[in-house]
């Protein structure tokens, strides 16, 4: 949920992005800890513009959930493969959704499930969330 947060989070701020590109940035991260599962060398794809911007947003969360670095969240950190399978879900819902129509059916699927709480100096397991 914290990944889907910090998307809505960068849609606020980009109203333009849509799903393929979002679909993107979750393609390379599910590929970076592919690698990492498989004990691979991770080769990084080629993103650029918003698609860059949104994967090194999530990035960052991601690490954290594994428990890089120091493992600073309440609870028992998640393998890479785990991280992998997250990120195939959550393509897997991009898919899912994009059948029911629109560049941003995804987007304003989170945002219809998750756009409705109230953002404003929440703190998600030390993820402070501040609209300005």
């Amino acid at each position: 949920m914290q990944l889907e947060f910090a998307v809505l989070g960068f849609f606020d701020d980009h109203p333009d992005l849509t799903d393929a590109v979002v679909d993107s940035a979750y393609e390379e991260l599910a590929k970076r800890y592919r690698a990492e599962a498989t004990a691979h060398e991770y080769k990084p794809g080629k993103l650029d513009g918003l698609r860059l911007e949104l994967h090194d947003t999530l990035l960052p969360l991601a690490e954290m959930l594994v428990g890089r670095p120091d493992n600073v969240m309440p609870y028992a950190p998640v393998s890479a493969q785990a991280m992998q399978d997250v990120f195939k879900r959550l393509r897997a819902s991009i898919k899912r959704w994009g059948k029911v129509g629109g560049r941003q059916a995804y987007l304003n699927f989170i945002g219809g499930q998750l756009g409705g709480l109230e953002l404003d100096g929440l703190e998600l397991d030390g993820l402070e969330l501040d609209e300005d």
